[in-house]
């Protein structure tokens, strides 16, 4: 998600290959997991996240760490139709998805004290790449908007809610970290309101004055994991922006990145 590195850093960066070997640092008490690999060969995606995952395991536990943070994603569930509640069935998983749910086995069976394993849907930002985007509906429709192409919308009437900005990510991180006794061991996240995908798509239009044409042409296909729950997070503190607030600053955010 992140290439660049901000300014504003007050910590320090130390560069590691976690599938090669353990971490050594010191004085560590939180682990937040987020690094992955989300495509290539069946060996890269089992190298950098099965195998970087158990190493990390092993430094958090060798090093009495007490708490873990995994970061994974909704795509553990492939192509679930209607409402995404989780811990329910998983149906035409990718590699992709099979390696995050293999990693969200190994947290769980760890030893570390206190684990969460947030399922995270797309991710939106200031440095959401846009370069290929054909492995997302969502960001294929939202860059044509960007350009000023016309966008046929085969799910106008579908509602959507399968994705976040990273500065609502950020703000739920800071509550858990100062709560203590978690007690969710996998929490989905989401939008809060359930808007059309139509809807979604002339907000963002509308946004940046885009002179895009948005056709509805109704397949009656659903996307995968279209809706998520996210009732569980809420009651640990979760309240995100407003739906409509958080895809007006993406695709501003986008503008200025690629149009500015």
């Amino acid at each position: 998600y992140r290439h660049t590195v901000p300014e504003n850093v007050k910590y320090k960066l130390h560069r590691a290959e976690l599938s090669e070997k353990m971490l050594e640092l010191e004085g560590v008490h939180t682990v937040i997991h987020t690094a992955a690999a989300l495509e290539g060969t069946a060996e890269r995606l089992v190298r950098d996240n099965i195998q970087a995952t158990q190493n990390l395991i092993c430094f958090a536990e060798h090093s009495r760490v007490e708490r873990m943070i995994y970061m994974s994603t909704v795509s553990v569930y492939g192509d679930v139709d209607g409402m995404l509640c989780g811990g329910g069935s998983r149906v035409n998983v990718e590699l992709y998805g099979e390696a995050k749910h293999i990693c969200e086995c190994l947290v769980n069976e760890s030893m570390i004290p206190e684990k969460l394993i947030l399922q995270l849907p797309r991710v939106v930002g200031p440095y959401t790449e846009l370069g290929d985007v054909r492995r997302s509906g969502f960001l294929s429709m939202a860059k044509k908007i960007l350009w000023d192409e016309d966008v046929t919308c085969y799910i106008p009437k579908v509602k959507y809610n399968n994705y976040l900005h990273v500065a609502d990510l950020e703000g739920f991180l800071e509550i858990i970290l100062k709560s203590r006794g978690w007690g969710e061991e996998k929490l989905l996240l989401g939008a809060k309101e359930q808007l059309e995908m139509m809807d979604i798509l002339q907000i963002m239009k509308q946004e940046i004055g885009s002179r895009s044409k948005i056709w509805a042409e109704d397949k009656g296909v659903l996307p995968k994991c279209a809706l998520v729950k996210i009732d569980q997070a809420e009651k640990m503190g979760f309240s995100p922006s407003h739906a409509e607030c958080m895809l007006k600053r993406f695709i501003r955010e986008a503008y200025r990145n690629y149009r500015a």
